[in-house]
Formats: C-alpha cells, structure tokens, sequence
C-alpha cells in the first residue's frame, strides 16, 4: 500500500518522477472483432503520438508480426501512412501478440553529431552504441478476449517483456505481474518503468527530454516485476538494458530498449 501510494503521489506531482528515453519502439492495434482486418500502428519517437517514420530510417524496422494460436503473420503497409500496417486477412477472436523490432544498427556520434556508423567508419567518435528495439503488445480480438495461452509464451526477443497474465483481467490499482527476460533468461533486481497516455503532455519533440513516467519499480530474483496500472487507460511499459559491445575496437555499447503495451480497463469488459 504505501508504494501505491507513493506512485499516486508521484502521478499527481507536477515533477518528473522517472525518466526514459525517449525514442522508443511501440506498437498498438485497432479495436477490432473476429472475422474483421486488423490495423496496427507502429510507434517511434514521443509516446503515444505516431508520426511518419523518415524515409532515411524505414529499413530499421521489421514488418509486424502477429503471434496467434495458429502461428505467426506478418502484417503488410496499406496505407500512405508508413507507421501503419494491416493483417492480409481476417483475424479470430482470441488474445494474441503484436510484434515490433528496430534492427541492430551502429550510432556514432562525433563533432558534426550521429551517424549511422561504427568505430571502424568514425574513428574520431566520442561514442558509439549498438541500438536495437522490440515492442510489443497485447492484442485482445473481441470483446470478451482475456486468453493467456499465446501471450504469457516468450516470443525470443533479445530483451522480453513477457506478461505473466492478460491485461484484461487486471483492474485499475491491481498489479499486472510481468516478467523480463535478456537472452531467454530471468533479468533479476532489473528497473522497470511505465507510464499511460496523458500522463506527461508536454512537448519533448524539440528537446528529446526524457518523459516523465507514472510507475517505477525493479524485478524480483524470478524477473518478476508487478506493474501497477493508476488509472484505465493506454499504457507503455519498458525496460534497457546496455552492455559492453563485444569487440571495443568496432564499438563500445550495445544497448537494447523493449516495450510492452497494453490497455487496462477497455471496451473488452
């Protein structure tokens, strides 16, 4: 109760409680029914405002990927819009995954600023990262879809946030138990933050300042960390993790970001 309370407090606070970065990978799914096209946006940059991806960065990103009980789809851009994305055909109802991934690639930064680059290729950086992303998202087709068969499996992204039940069955103030995986394997006493649309309103796109986030905690021995959503609403969980890079003559990080997005208390009740 009194971390509850403490995180209301914060929710409340006219001050940054707990920072994250602020480009980050994220996806969510349209309200839809079974025997219905699922549409999909793919988010990049200020969460949870989606915006066109620049044509220099569309090749970082896989197509979506939708996990059912039957299999994985990829889904396809139909649309002007190239953070959109749509099934090929008609979904069931069902509780499934969406699937989000920024390729591994090299950020260098020297005097002049980023590149797309290694240490071999900018000799002269003051730093270098290997960046990758995932996102992912909880998916409940139908009305009455609260199923954990297919969403509590790891999916074998590099850093995994796997949700041990669906976001469905979980109510405002009661806690969503995620567990956090690196390389297949529990990320223990590991931070965790979270945050809802409309938490943090401010404008950041000029600044990239970190947003402000609504929830703070780290995993357990297990990677277990238990999630507790202040109000209904959208909502984006993430987690970091950064690294050495293996051969400090190519680069010096690797860093790799991952989101799990979810809705508590939707049209699904």
């Amino acid at each position: 109760m009194k971390k509850f309370a403490l995180l209301m407090a914060c929710a409340a606070a006219s001050v940054l409680c707990v920072p994250a970065k602020a480009h980050r990978v994220w996806v969510q799914a349209d309200h839809v029914h079974g025997g219905e096209v699922l549409r999909a946006n793919l988010g990049y940059g200020e969460f949870p405002k989606f915006e066109p991806i620049a044509k220099t960065r569309t090749d970082l990103f896989a197509p979506l990927t939708l996990v059912t009980d039957k299999g994985k789809q990829t889904l396809v851009q139909k649309d002007a819009k190239n953070y959109r994305y749509q099934s090929k055909s008609p979904v069931q109802e069902g509780s499934f995954l969406l699937l989000a991934e920024y390729k591994p690639t090299f950020w260098s930064k020297n005097g002049a600023g980023w590149q797309r680059q290694n240490l071999m290729q900018m000799p002269d950086a003051s730093y270098c990262e290997q960046t990758r992303m995932y996102g992912k998202a909880v998916v409940n087709v139908g009305h009455d879809s609260a199923d954990t068969a297919v969403i509590t499996r790891p999916v074998g992204q590099l850093l995994e946030m796997v949700p041990l039940d669906n976001p469905a069955n979980v109510h405002v103030g009661e806690p969503l138990a995620v567990r956090v995986l690196y390389r297949g394997e529990p990320l223990a006493n590991h931070p965790v933050s979270a945050t809802f649309a409309g938490f943090d309103v401010s404008d950041r796109s000029h600044t990239h300042k970190e947003s402000a986030q609504a929830f703070f905690d780290t995993t357990n021995d297990d990677g277990v960390v238990h999630i507790i959503p202040l109000r209904q609403g959208f909502w984006q969980a993430s987690v970091k993790y950064k690294i050495d890079f293996h051969d400090p003559k190519l680069c010096q990080h690797e860093a790799t970001y991952s989101t799990l997005t979810f809705d508590i208390g939707g049209h699904h009740h």
